[in-house]
């Protein structure tokens, strides 16, 4: 099933994507719906294109999930795109594309996909997800407004 999401940041689209390349905005957006935490090395400062991460996952911060595996299987730097693959013991595909695109100078458009794949859990996933990506955009548009 896809989720597919977009929401207008206040902020240009080169800012927008120097920021969304950041992991720290990845644990801010996330907040307080989930947690990950990094096994072995920290989160770099920034996803790199090929980089493979262990973390351990929590839903409301708390609730463990187990260890997610996040490959960032492209990052487009020419067209503002960052794919990853992801999965963990109860998913096993969760294929995220970000992307972001001008709107105007001072504006961009941020956009998630994500196709889920959670066997028979995925329905419930999935809904989860819209909620889970909403909040994420909630919480980035109120970031970008600091931008």
């Amino acid at each position: 099933m896809i989720v597919d999401i977009s929401t207008v940041l206040d902020c240009s689209a080169a800012k927008a994507w120097e920021t969304v390349q950041k992991s720290s905005l990845l644990l801010y957006v996330i907040w307080p719906l989930a947690r990950v935490v990094p096994i072995g090395a920290p989160f770099p400062e920034r996803w790199t294109e090929g980089l493979t991460v262990h973390c351990k996952s929590f839903v409301f911060g708390i609730i463990p999930l187990g260890v997610r595996t996040v490959r960032f299987e492209k990052i487009d730097q020419k067209n503002h795109e960052i794919q990853s693959r992801e999965h963990d013991p109860l998913i096993s595909r969760w294929d995220h594309l970000i992307s972001i695109k001008p709107l105007t100078d001072s504006r961009s458009i941020y956009r998630d996909r994500i196709d889920i794949n959670a066997g028979g859990l995925t329905l419930l996933v999935w809904a989860w997800a819209n909620w889970f990506y909403r909040h994420r955009q909630r919480r980035w548009r109120a970031r970008a407004k600091t931008l």
